[in-house]
């Protein structure tokens, strides 16, 4: 109780003052990361900077599919459905045209729709609409993320294997061992009930189930991919950069 109201003091001292744009929510050593919308900013305390996200002695491949990844993945919150509703500020503002919205809220309900699909533990359907925002930033992250790492000499090259695999699939291998997870089903029906954050196996088998680069990776056939022609997942982050490259803020 003592905590409690002295956490609340210290909130209410800070009402009438500027906003501390230096000030962070999470400790240096926790092993995660976040983006405020407030702020307009994307904060990695020191835990994260390690394996399986980060290993300094790996590869680009690696390090791309992990700690890439999740930079990808709190970018594309500043754009999900919460963070879109704020100004490069951290304002509440709608700089969004109205073409450009609509079409987003059009391309939001289909991730809802195609995660409302999904079913944990035989019989229990995924929130689509509660993990929304951190669906959509599993999708930008992936695409993000990969886009990038193309862009180093290690993503070029579609030949040199390391442990009898190519850059693209070391790449797509680092990002699904990042959500590794043991969990009993209790555990699990209650994040069903409570998470912003689809289970583990469709944070990886949901964004990468419509990513053509995944399949090319494994040589997997046509007649055996997973796409829904409803949704191209990786043009939803792709939509926000033309827009930028039309000389369109995007803030």
């Amino acid at each position: 109780m003592a905590a409690e109201a002295n956490n609340y003091q210290y909130m209410i001292n800070k009402l009438g003052k500027p906003v501390d744009r230096t000030e962070w929510e999470m400790t240096p050593p926790t092993i995660n990361a976040y983006y405020n919308p407030l702020y307009n900013e994307i904060v990695f305390p020191a835990g994260i900077l390690q394996f399986p996200f980060f290993d300094p002695q790996a590869d680009d491949a690696i390090n791309y599919g992990g700690i890439g990844m999740v930079i990808g993945h709190e970018m594309t919150h500043g754009f999900d459905e919460q963070g879109a509703q704020y100004d490069k500020e951290g304002n509440l503002k709608n700089w969004w045209s109205t073409g450009d919205y609509d079409l987003f809220r059009k391309k939001s309900q289909q991730v809802i729709q195609l995660y409302n699909g999904f079913t944990v533990l035989d019989t229990v359907h995924v929130n689509g609409a509660l993990t929304t925002g951190e669906n959509m930033a599993d999708i930008g992250g992936i695409a993000i993320a990969y886009d990038a790492f193309k862009m180093t000499k290690e993503g070029q090259d579609t030949t040199q294997k390391i442990d009898g695999f190519t850059p693209d699939q070391r790449f797509f291998l680092s990002l699904a061992q990042i959500w590794r997870s043991k969990e009993k089903d209790a555990y699990t029906m209650r994040l069903l009930n409570t998470d912003p954050h689809s289970p583990a196996m469709y944070r990886v088998n949901g964004p990468l189930m419509n990513f053509t680069p995944f399949y090319k990776a494994f040589n997997v056939l046509p007649g055996y991919w997973l796409c829904l022609p409803i949704w191209a997942l990786q043009n939803s982050w792709h939509f926000l950069l033309q827009k930028e490259k039309k000389g369109i803020p995007n803030r």
